[in-house]
């Protein structure tokens, strides 16, 4: 329902109810930055179960790229609209809710004084996203799907508390 396979879901959290383990996972991404000012600064073979897609990146000109590909907060605003949209159709699939139509908005807002060493004001103020769905949905339905969603999603999650950085420099 909802392109969720929802018995695959009750799946996975019956596995994780019987061994806590099965829920930890770690991702990884590797990165290269390009050098050659001809290409987008940086790509990355990005793996996922069905096969790998390249994603390349370029900063925008105000930050010293060339603006030719998606940037930096361009992708972390699409993995944080694509996580909370998934959870607003998983928690709708889940109940039961045939979604006809559904629409996800993400949007933030920035302050570069910081990136640009002119300011300490906090870099991302605000997070904001809109589901639209059908008419067909239930007011009161839809708020309860968003709350579920709010409550379930890693990338809220993630927004919401503060969580450990680790960098780390070698040479190769």
């Amino acid at each position: 329902m909802n392109n969720v396979n929802v018995q695959r879901i009750e799946q996975e959290a019956q596995a994780i109810r019987s061994d806590p383990s099965k829920a930890k996972r770690v991702n990884r991404l590797e990165a290269e930055w390009n050098l050659d000012e001809s290409k987008p600064q940086l790509q990355a073979a990005v793996k996922y179960e069905a096969g790998q897609v390249v994603f390349e990146c370029d900063s925008p000109t105000f930050m010293g790229g060339q603006g030719r590909r998606p940037g930096p907060m361009n992708y972390c605003i699409m993995g944080f609209t694509a996580c909370f949209a998934s959870t607003f159709a998983t928690a709708a699939a889940s109940r039961g809710v045939k979604l006809a139509s559904m629409k996800a908005i993400g949007e933030c807002d920035l302050d570069f004084s910081r990136a640009y060493g002119v300011g300490d004001a906090p870099m991302l103020r605000e997070v904001r996203f809109t589901v639209q769905v059908d008419k067909g949905v239930d007011p009161r339905v839809a708020e309860a799907l968003k709350e579920e969603a709010l409550a379930r999603c890693v990338g809220v999650f993630t927004l919401r508390n503060q969580i450990p950085v680790k960098a780390t420099v070698t040479r190769a």
